[in-house]
């Protein structure tokens, strides 16, 4: 007679089904080989497509850079000056918002690169995006009014560059929350020199053996 009762001295296992392989970058499935990259899965296209954006120095590169990030600081531009059209207030996440933004998209830009010069550009374009705000103040101050030309207000945005300086100390604060958000552009465009490891092949999981009929 079988016997039904437990035992607990001997331990059964069962072949798990084998995980789902997909790539980090475009999310599509992995059924032959992958590489590993900074801790993150690729399949073979997009590795080969990451080396590709990444070769040279890459004029195209850059130019996309720039226009992603002068399209971000003009987005955060808008929205800065309204806040403080409307509050009278310079709210620091805005800065550190701003600084994010064009950041993400120079970074987005450059294919992820990174490096002094894509830090640079974030942190300029980070900076124009936030001294614009004042070309409107600058504008009215000298009097221009509606007779406004648009040599005037390529003066006025120049201007702008020292006007957070010019209020000396009493702009400390000010100084202090333009600094976050230029320290978020920066460091988003730190280089990150990862090492690439692969291939490896996906395995596919052994068939089990079939049970013998008792």
């Amino acid at each position: 007679m079988p016997n039904d009762s437990l035992q607990f001295e001997r331990a059964e296992f069962r072949d798990a089904a084998p995980a789902r392989v997909t790539c980090s970058m475009c999310n599509q499935e992995i059924v032959q080989s992958y590489y590993e990259l900074a801790g993150k899965t690729i399949c073979s296209h997009c590795r080969e497509k990451r080396d590709q954006a990444l070769d040279g120095w890459g004029l195209g590169r850059f130019l996309r850079a720039l226009i992603a990030g002068t399209v971000a600081g003009a987005a955060g531009t808008v929205v800065w000056y309204l806040v403080r059209l409307w509050t009278e207030y310079e709210i620091g996440i805005i800065s550190i918002a701003i600084g994010f933004a064009v950041g993400k998209a120079v970074h987005w830009g450059s294919s992820g690169k990174g490096g002094w010069l894509y830090q640079l550009l974030a942190v300029f374009l980070t900076y124009s995006a936030i001294v614009a705000t004042y070309t409107p103040l600058v504008l009215e101050g000298a009097g221009a009014g509606a007779s406004q030309s648009a040599v005037m207000i390529v003066i006025a945005f120049f201007i702008s560059y020292a006007i957070p300086f010019l209020m000396g100390f009493e702009n400390i604060i000010g100084l202090l929350i333009i600094a976050f958000g230029l320290w978020e552009a920066w460091k988003f465009n730190k280089r990150v020199d990862a090492a690439m490891t692969g291939p490896y092949t996906i395995t596919p999981a052994a068939t089990p053996a079939p049970s013998p009929n008792v």
